[in-house]
C-alpha cells in the first residue's frame, strides 16, 4: 500500500474520509479500537489512516483519551464537505 503525502491523497480516499467523519461526530477523544469497531476497517488499516492523519496535522493522539481531530482537521474536513455538496 503506498503512503500517502497530502491532503488531497486524503480527501481522494474513502476509508480516510470515513474515519475524518467518524471523529468528527465523536470529538473529542476516540479511542483507536473503539474506532476500528465503529468502522469495520482492520486494525492495521486503522493504524495506518491514523498516522497518515497525525502526519497531516489533522488528528492528534493523547495518551489517556485517544484520537481527537485538530482545528486544522475540523475546518479542513468542513471545507472539504462544503465543497463536495455545493449544487
Amino acid at each position: 500500500m503506498r503512503e500517502f503525502v497530502g491532503l488531497m491523497d486524503i480527501f481522494r480516499d474513502a476509508e480516510h474520509r470515513f474515519v475524518l467523519y467518524y471523529l468528527a461526530n465523536k470529538n473529542p477523544r476516540v479511542e483507536e479500537d473503539k474506532l476500528g469497531a465503529a468502522t469495520g476497517l482492520s486494525p492495521q488499516r486503522i493504524r495506518v489512516i491514523l498516522s497518515n492523519l497525525q502526519r497531516a496535522h489533522l488528528a492528534t493522539f493523547e495518551e489517556t483519551h485517544g484520537y481527537t481531530l485538530t482545528e486544522k482537521g475540523l475546518a479542513t474536513l468542513y471545507n472539504f464537505h462544503v465543497t463536495i455538496n455545493k449544487n
